[in-house]
């Protein structure tokens, strides 16, 4: 089979290419070509696809949507029409007038034979556009699994983990009572992210990570460890941490509707992890049976405070966590959910 795809990144490198219908292409040994190529046998296109194009093409060939991100569900009026004008001044959009981004992807998704998301929540938004969606999570095979810690590392316990976009960084502020509370210890935060990062449309505003954390984490007895992402990166300051936090203050805009991939990969790293309420993160959370929802600034401290102190918490999180990777988020089980919706094995 030919896949033609237009991905998320301009060389179809970025991550979200790369876990997704990507991975699945090289593992069932598939080809893939430019989406405009005309020997592919079916059509991926992204949310970073050209969507004017798109809800009009005129092509017998099946169109499927991969739109990872929550963004259907973005609840600000003016931020989902910033969006939208930004990918017409931008050229990413065909339309002879601008649209609010929802109105293009809808555009877009009513005219796909299929459409694939990245969680259940996300899946009961569309929904709510009489649109059927399937979700379907990164598969995270590229991150090393690290198995056989329990609970202790041969490092200092004051060391923190933290991965992700930098966009996502503006919520580091929830930590301060913990950072407070434990004035006579040290501590180290290893941020891991993209050091060359833009606000707008990935292109505009590079993001001062210096700038941003320094305004929320002030304390004297913190290090802050900014570090360009990279897999073998992520292992090696995971390993030199004891737990890893996902702080996010408010769930407003699309923010609601992010998927777990972030708390599974920092499970499948080996390490106890703390996050903030997210509807994914406590659907997750509940399944493994682990407490490690956050509600506030106070949970943050307390469960801070608990987990760096006690090996044997520790242990209990990262023996839940590795059970529920096992057998809630399988390689196989994500490839066969790809089978389905491209009509290929």
């Amino acid at each position: 089979m030919i896949i033609g795809y237009e991905g998320y990144s301009p060389e179809n490198s970025g991550i979200a290419d790369r876990r997704r219908i990507l991975f699945w292409a090289r593992a069932r040994n598939h080809s893939v070509v430019n989406s405009h190529d005309p020997s592919a046998d079916v059509i991926v296109i992204t949310s970073s696809a050209n969507l004017g194009f798109w809800a009009k093409a005129k092509t017998s060939k099946p169109i499927i949507l991969d739109i990872v991100d929550g963004l259907i569900g973005e609840q600000s009026v003016s931020k989902d029409l910033f969006r939208g004008y930004g990918y017409w001044a931008t050229r990413r959009s065909s339309n002879i007038f601008p649209k609010t981004y929802r109105s293009l992807i809808l555009d877009v998704a009513r005219r796909c034979s299929a459409v694939v998301c990245s969680s259940p929540e996300q899946v009961m938004e569309w929904a709510k556009y009489e649109i059927k969606a399937i979700d379907i999570l990164d598969i995270h095979d590229e991150i090393p699994k690290i198995v056989g810690f329990s609970g202790d590392r041969s490092t200092s316990s004051n060391q923190i983990f933290w991965e992700g976009l930098p966009a996502t960084l503006g919520s580091m502020s929830l930590l301060n009572e913990f950072f407070d509370s434990n004035r006579d210890k040290e501590f180290v935060l290893h941020i891991l992210t993209n050091l060359n990062s833009f606000k707008y449309m990935n292109k505009f505003v590079k993001i001062d990570l210096h700038s941003v954390l320094s305004r929320q984490l002030d304390h004297s007895n913190l290090t802050i460890n900014n570090v360009q992402w990279s897999p073998k990166d992520v292992v090696s300051y995971a390993n030199a941490s004891t737990i890893g936090v996902i702080p996010i203050v408010g769930f407003k805009g699309y923010n609601h509707l992010k998927a777990e991939n972030r708390l599974l990969i920092m499970w499948r790293l080996g390490l106890p992890v703390l996050t903030s309420p997210l509807d994914s993160y406590s659907r997750v959370m509940r399944d493994a049976k682990i407490d490690g929802i956050c509600h506030d600034a106070l949970d943050w401290k307390v469960k801070m405070s608990n987990l760096s102190r006690s090996s044997d918490l520790r242990k209990e999180f990262i023996q839940k966590s590795h059970s529920y990777l096992e057998n809630k988020h399988k390689t196989t089980d994500l490839l066969e959910k790809w089978d389905f919706v491209v009509g290929k094995n």
